[in-house]
């Protein structure tokens, strides 16, 4: 009975001591971790940074400009050819007994207008019968200056310098005028193809500059200029830009290399900054970013007046912060006031700076 009682009695005081202790405080406290971005101040560059495909400035198709067979190819594809260069040669005997045949004609005609010269000299011949005798020996002679030509014609010369991409015939075959025989790539001139999006497109008005980089370039920046930008979309919603180098091309460029191209957007001049618009925030019918104090990295609200949305997802302020000032990109309705944040570094893995 005595052991029963002294086991309650140490219950009762278990509980009582129990009761009279608090609550266990809470040591640890939780620290947000944020990304810190410096607003950018409008007016200053931006640059998209794009694929791109070097090309040949054109490709020409070379046809001799009379019928005929082949009778020579001096090229094969891949051979570097030169402006004027002897390219094929079509049989000439053909057009050569032609040309003997109508010069022993116009040479006999010549000979008979010399005598009816005299006979129209003495009244002898009519004044119609000569004129249609001197406009027969005319006729002749022009249709001699076209065999001749036709004859020239056999021999095809490169229109321009550049490489051979193809070689269409082979020697004995027949062809007609104009058909293509040898296929030209001409590298003259070269140009770099830029396939836009439409959100990049969008911002056509803004484009200032272009450069391109290649590793067969080295470390150089090759300057661009605009050739055209194609107003209509292909199937996969891409605007087609074409640039041409703006001086001297390296040597190591050539066409369907690959090329990366950046494009530089002028912001019209304003004042004001513009911020991500995730790093904007609404409270009270006011707009609002979060300010970093650099010395101990606590956040304080700041109100700011925007002005419009811009391009890429950002908004410009007119008033409320500088580009000097750090805020907090994302996150900010996690977060309270006079709050110490982490600041942490960019990501790899953040790609497109969704977080």
């Amino acid at each position: 009975m005595h052991i029963l009682r002294l086991t309650v009695l140490a219950s009762l005081a278990m509980t009582l001591v129990s009761s009279c202790s608090g609550p266990k405080e809470q040591t640890s406290e939780s620290v947000h971790n944020v990304f810190a971005v410096n607003p950018i101040a409008l007016g200053a560059n931006d640059e998209l940074t794009l694929p791109a495909v070097v090309e040949e400035a054109r490709t020409i198709s070379v046809g001799f400009k009379t019928a005929g067979q082949i009778e020579r190819i001096f090229v094969k594809e891949g051979q570097k050819v030169s402006a004027g260069q002897t390219i094929a040669m079509l049989d000439t005997v053909d057009y050569a007994l032609g040309i003997s045949a109508m010069r022993e004609q116009f040479r006999q005609m010549q000979s008979e207008n010399r005598r009816r010269a005299h006979l129209h000299a003495s009244g002898n011949m009519s004044d119609n019968d000569y004129e249609n005798a001197i406009s027969g020996m005319r006729q002749l002679e022009l249709r001699l200056r076209l065999e001749e030509n036709k004859l020239g014609y056999c021999r095809l010369t490169a229109p321009t310098s550049g490489v051979v991409t193809k070689v269409n015939f082979e020697p004995s075959e027949m062809v007609d005028a104009g058909t293509p025989v040898i296929e030209l790539m001409d590298n003259s001139s070269l140009e770099v193809i830029v396939d836009l999006p439409v959100r990049f497109y969008a911002l056509r008005n803004s484009f200032a500059g272009f450069t391109g980089s290649s590793p067969a370039a080295g470390s150089s920046a090759i300057e661009l200029r605009e050739l055209s930008l194609t107003p209509r979309a292909d199937n996969t919603q891409l605007y087609r830009l074409r640039l041409a180098p703006a001086g001297r091309v390296p040597a190591g460029i050539t066409p369907g290399m690959n090329m990366t191209v950046t494009i530089t957007c002028a912001d019209a001049e304003g004042s004001g900054v513009k911020v991500p618009l995730s790093s904007v925030f609404e409270r009270d019918g006011r707009t609002f970013v979060w300010v970093i104090n650099p010395a101990d990295s606590v956040i304080s609200s700041r109100e700011v007046i925007t002005s419009s949305t811009g391009h890429g997802g950002t908004v410009e302020i007119s008033s409320g912060i500088e580009a000097s000032d750090l805020i907090v990109r994302a996150g900010v309705h996690h977060l309270t006031e006079g709050e110490h944040v982490n600041i942490i570094s960019e990501s790899d893995t953040n790609a497109g700076n969704v977080i």
